[in-house]
């Protein structure tokens, strides 16, 4: 199945690419990080009878960038969770076209709303330099998760708005595309 970067423009479809490529890894080490340090918690407290000191600060700012990316990259793939039962009443391609649009529209502008919400949590963030709240062991700025939160909400505003561009590009001949290889792939298995 086509890729939402490989129906945009060369330029922006290999910029998306790349930004879709380092969002990944940067969840991949986060993956890793998160089961590695609390399997050295475990072995720390039980076998070594020592305490890992203040994990709690820095797998913080290391979650919030994990979720909120993650989040960005499902927006990208559109497959983030909804609670869609209109889904099954769309039968015919241009309902089905019209429905998505609507949906995307509805999405793309909440994401829109929180993401301005994220900016100004952000701006009061920096206005408040050098006083920033920090952690209490590490001295970890709040301002480290809060910023995961503002670029995951970006990316998911952002590839809503491709998503929205994309759709309406190109039009029910995307519906069409789909529901084919969704054919091909049920009657494969």
């Amino acid at each position: 199945m086509t890729e939402l970067a490989d129906r945009l423009p060369p330029r922006l479809g290999k910029t998306v690419k790349w930004m879709v490529a380092i969002k990944l890894n940067v969840c991949a080490i986060a993956t890793l990080i998160l089961p590695i340090t609390f399997t050295l918690v475990v072995i720390f407290r039980y076998i070594l009878h020592l305490d890992l000191f203040a994990y709690e600060e820095w797998l913080l700012p290391i979650s919030f960038w994990l979720y909120f990316l993650a989040s960005g990259v499902a927006s990208y793939e559109d497959s983030q969770i909804r609670a869609d039962v209109l889904e099954s009443l769309f039968r015919t391609p241009s309902a089905i076209w019209r429905r998505r649009v609507i949906l995307n529209i509805v999405e793309t502008s909440i994401s829109l709303v929180v993401l301005y919400w994220a900016a100004l949590m952000m701006l009061r963030e920096i206005g408040s330099y050098p006083f920033w709240q920090k952690t209490i062991a590490l001295q970890i700025p709040y301002a480290a998760p809060r910023l995961g939160i503002f670029i995951g909400l970006f990316f998911m505003a952002f590839y809503g708005l491709l998503h929205l561009y994309v759709l309406l590009k190109f039009g029910h001949s995307l519906v069409e595309e789909k529901l084919t290889v969704d054919e091909n792939e049920t009657g494969k298995a």
